[in-house]
């Protein structure tokens, strides 16, 4: 049996050999490695919706921070690495609202407490995941002056897109939400009367708002060339500025990058 014992404790110390070895020659021999610390996470009430924020240790000059639309959470290494970085990340729990006028009235008093009161950046980034798209192209919309960035990641702009085009199979329920949220009285009435992507957003861009688009460019929920890229090319066309993370030959998932150092970088860089 001591036998038997020995011989598993040399396979054990091989295995950690091996393991820290493959880490050197990845990382490099100096490397040390340490388990991923918690990020401090605050949960308040602003006008009777939970508002979760994530708090950095010490905020980074101007006290930036960035507003996720919908999926709060989801691009985790993103947002933790702008925590890293002295960000606030905001998360507004009032979801299945497409950007209404109802949710944009929420959004305002969390951006007079968050602004106004607690002292974060006048110019928030705003995240737009899948239909959180939605939420940030509507505030961007309305308060162009309160934007710094404005970044789609497989966003959806056009609901004649989603849930529109997919009404007869999986968005049946989510159109038929739509329509409720926003008082339209058919499908016809929704198709003529909705936002189009790019409506809108002129003002933003003499604002100055710097647009990303992180997309896969074969997305079959939510195709690029029927949601972002409108507002990209409207953006181009009108002097905008703006920054292109497409993935060749992907679909609606996964989000963002498997490593999001340049897109952290890039918004550190373009908040103001």
């Amino acid at each position: 049996m001591k036998q038997i014992d020995r011989l598993r404790t040399l396979v054990s110390l091989g295995a950690v050999s091996l393991a820290v070895y493959g880490a050197a020659a990845l990382f490099g021999s100096g490397t040390t490695f340490a388990a991923e610390p918690a990020v401090k996470t605050e949960n308040v009430t602003i006008a009777g919706k939970s508002v979760r924020l994530k708090v950095p240790t010490e905020a980074a000059t101007g006290k930036p921070w960035l507003w996720v639309g919908e999926f709060g959470g989801h691009l985790r290494s993103l947002e933790d690495g702008l925590v890293a970085e002295g960000w606030h990340v905001v998360y507004v729990s009032f979801g299945n609202e497409f950007g209404s006028p109802a949710a944009m009235e929420v959004w305002d008093k969390v951006y007079e407490e968050l602004h106004d009161k607690r002292g974060l950046s006048a110019r928030p980034a705003m995240l737009g995941i899948s239909r959180g798209g939605l939420y940030v192209n509507a505030w961007t919309r309305l308060h162009p002056d309160r934007v710094s960035v404005l970044y789609l990641d497989n966003g959806v702009c056009d609901i004649r897109s989603w849930p529109g085009a997919t009404k007869e199979k999986a968005g049946a329920g989510d159109w038929k939400l739509y329509k409720t949220v926003f008082g339209f009285a058919s499908d016809e009435d929704a198709q003529a009367k909705s936002v189009r992507p790019a409506d809108g957003f002129g003002p933003a861009i003499k604002a100055g708002v710097f647009l990303i688009s992180c997309h896969g460019t074969a997305d079959t929920v939510v195709p690029y060339v029927d949601n972002a890229k409108q507002v990209v090319e409207f953006w181009e066309k009108n002097g905008g500025r703006f920054k292109l993370f497409p993935k060749e030959g992907g679909d609606h998932h996964p989000h963002g990058l498997p490593a999001p150092k340049p897109l952290i970088e890039l918004l550190c860089a373009e908040v103001k």
